[in-house]
């Protein structure tokens, strides 16, 4: 391969990650012909996108990929996907349909109802083993409950929904967010980073999994064919910092630098700038912190490699080109965690 275009002091183990994501068949799984797994019915069930509705940037098919993409926190991609596969018809309605949040919110009494900042300060829904209720309207159903019930997790996972429509789609919808988001700045890239911090103002779903939603409809080489927002969005120099990526960027800045998202982003944008990624293959981009991330999280998650039936898991020695510091399945220090 080529190297005139790499920076002579990219780390040599990130190297390796990116070779073996980019080039090894249980790497880089997206790309032409391929689906991501949120259109995928073997992986996320009914929850499942029609790719036609996303291509054509549907905002009731982006509210239900939000709801879907923002489940993925606290627990690992597999526990996630079974229970996304056991949720019934009724209770994807409840939680992933704008629609018929928007009807249930317009419809009730309750007055945490009437905004996101009043509902996400007075609704106090509240789980304790099989009983789900609130302080606000004890004894009444809503929507927000049924959430609660639907996600089987958090008490106050249940008013993520409603949270998610009251400042996202509800007066005017997205569509005007996102003019609003244009017309703020001339960059692409910025754009993106607007987006993630208008996003992480829902309930329960913060910068992590705001740049995660955000970046998954404005990479193209994520899942080409279905980034509605790219070109005016452009998420390749975001940054999805989870326990994985965090842990393999410590490893490879030999525990140095502080170890805040902020600075685990930062490190692998820098990286970025000195990799040209149409060295590994002609149809990605020049630069992408993202893909670089993807490549560190996918490399280092033992359980999603397993889940891949990835042929490292069987091996006792490390394979040829491996970056054994963050390899999940070589023993001795690195960053093996089951995510």
């Amino acid at each position: 391969m080529e190297r005139e275009l790499l920076a002579n002091d990219t780390h040599p183990d990130l190297l390796a990650v990116l070779e073996w994501y980019f080039c090894h068949p249980s790497g880089f799984l997206q790309g032409t012909g391929s689906r991501p797994f949120y259109c995928d019915p073997t992986h996320v069930g009914a929850f499942a996108i029609a790719p036609e509705e996303l291509a054509a940037g549907d905002a009731m098919a982006i509210f239900r990929l939000f709801i879907l993409l923002s489940m993925y926190q606290a627990l690992r991609d597999v526990v996630i996907m079974r229970q996304q596969r056991g949720f019934s018809a009724s209770s994807i309605r409840v939680v992933s349909d704008a629609e018929f949040v928007g009807r249930s919110i317009a419809g009730h009494p309750c007055s945490a109802l009437l905004s996101a900042e009043r509902f996400e300060e007075d609704c106090n829904v509240w789980k304790m083993g099989k009983s789900i209720d609130c302080n606000k309207c004890p004894g009444i159903p809503c929507h927000v409950k049924d959430g609660t019930v639907a996600f089987n997790r958090m008490g106050d996972m249940g008013k993520l929904p409603t949270s998610a429509w009251l400042r996202l789609w509800g007066q005017g919808g997205l569509k005007r967010i996102l003019t609003e988001v244009c017309n703020e700045d001339p960059s692409p890239m910025e754009r993106a980073n607007i987006l993630v911090k208008r996003f992480e103002r829902v309930h329960r779903v913060g910068r992590k999994l705001a740049t995660f939603i955000v970046s998954a409809l404005s990479t193209p080489a994520l899942a080409p064919g279905l980034t509605p927002w790219f070109p005016e969005i452009d998420g390749n120099a975001l940054v999805v910092v989870d326990t994985n990526v965090a842990r393999a960027v410590d490893v490879l800045r030999r525990q140095s630098g502080a170890r805040t998202y902020n600075a685990q982003s930062q490190w692998v944008q820098d990286q970025a700038a000195g990799i040209d990624l149409r060295n590994f293959r002609a149809d990605l981009p020049r630069y992408s912190p993202r893909l670089i991330q993807e490549a560190l999280y996918t490399f280092c998650s033992k359980s999603n490699r397993v889940a891949r039936k990835d042929g490292c898991a069987d091996l006792t020695e490390p394979c040829s080109g491996c970056a054994p510091a963050l390899c999940p399945f070589a023993s001795g220090p690195g960053p093996s965690v089951s995510h």
